[in-house]
């Protein structure tokens, strides 16, 4: 969440409440997961032990699967488009889910501040030229002009 701030601040005059809200929610369900684990016991029994030793030997899958949750781009083509830079030989799942919030966080900042001209001149779709004028507006969006044509 931190490079969220970091870059929404940078690139965005406007607080986003929807980050605040999801900050909130996200709270509030990690103090629920801590409850429910504080509630639960704990057998000692070796049935218990080899549940237990399943359920440690597939937690990467099920990390996996939590982190595909997580992001709304699929995490397998992102990797895919990082295996195509030579310079890159072994992307972690770490590193490729990093890469993809990036991306969404990315997308959504360029939206936003492309949607700000669309309002502007009171339209309802977001087109090329309100992107072309959001890149050419905002300063950290500069590396982008000339990219669409």
């Amino acid at each position: 969440m931190a490079s969220e701030d970091i870059f929404q601040n940078e690139c965005s005059e406007e607080p986003e409440l929807e980050v605040e809200q999801r900050m909130e929610t996200e709270d509030a369900a990690e103090s629920e997961d801590e409850a429910e684990a504080a509630d639960t016991t704990e057998e000692t029994t070796p049935a218990a032990d080899a549940a237990t030793e399943k359920s440690v030997g597939s937690r990467s899958a099920a990390d996996h699967e939590r982190a595909a949750k997580l992001t709304q781009l699929p995490l397998g083509r992102v990797k895919s488009i990082m295996k195509l830079d030579p310079d890159l030989h072994l992307a972690t799942q770490e590193a490729v889910f990093t890469v993809t919030k990036a991306v969404e966080l990315f997308i959504a900042s360029l939206a936003r501040e492309s949607y700000k001209f669309t309002a502007q001149f009171k339209k309802k779709t977001v087109q090329k030229k309100d992107v072309d004028m959001a890149i050419s507006v905002v300063d950290c969006l500069l590396f982008l002009d000339g990219a669409l044509k």
